[in-house]
């Protein structure tokens, strides 16, 4: 077996010394203060959850490696914070725009406020409806599967608040589709998210 393929090293005494320091505060951490030696043992795999204790350095510097690096990482445009999914001051909630099964009949419901967990199975929905227009799912298997979905709940605007669900009638959906292509809709989803200069990411 290749050493790169075999078990990490154990990490030398100082570092395993550090690693079983109290952990820092949260403001710490953002200004940067936990050891870049632990951070890099712990991206080496010498420092894991298995060596480490809840609220020591040793597994902070395990947490920022294996969760918190990466989703910064796919989330360049973002800061560190809100990639790791909390709020940044100037955000908003997000508005979205999708079709919806209302008691009038299939409708676009554009610009209306959801959760962040919504925003989510919004994006969900939106990837079906290409795929249906895009003949890459079956009418019957995108109606099966939007309907069994629970209902997404409306945060504003006033006149539109409560649970909708998302529309599951495939030939609708395709039509609604077909007409949305002649507007020139700028963003069928606005994250909410306020985009950092370069200089303040951190």
């Amino acid at each position: 077996m290749s050493p790169r393929n075999g078990p990490a090293a154990e990490p030398p005494s100082e570092i395993r010394r550090k690693a079983g320091r109290p952990g820092l505060a949260r403001r710490q951490l953002s200004e940067g203060k936990l050891s870049p030696e632990l951070v890099a043992a712990a991206r080496r795999g010498g420092l894991t959850k298995a060596n480490t204790r809840p609220g020591t350095q040793g597994r902070q510097a395990v947490d920022r490696v294996k969760g918190y690096a990466p989703r910064v990482a796919h989330h360049p445009e973002l800061t560190a914070r809100q990639a790791a999914g909390h709020e940044a001051p100037g955000d908003a909630l997000p508005t979205v725009t999708f079709f919806a099964q209302l008691g009038t009949g299939p409708t676009v419901l554009a610009a209306v406020t959801v959760s962040r967990s919504d925003v989510r199975r919004v994006a969900r929905y939106l990837g079906l409806v290409g795929q249906l227009s895009e003949n890459r799912i079956s009418p019957d298997a995108f109606e099966r599967r939007v309907a069994s979905w629970r209902p997404v709940t409306i945060l504003d605007p006033p006149g539109f608040r409560g649970r909708v669900r998302f529309l599951s009638d495939p030939q609708a959906a395709q039509l609604l589709s077909e007409i949305e292509r002649g507007e020139e809709r700028e963003s069928w989803i606005d994250s909410g998210r306020k985009r950092p200069s370069p200089r303040r990411r951190r």
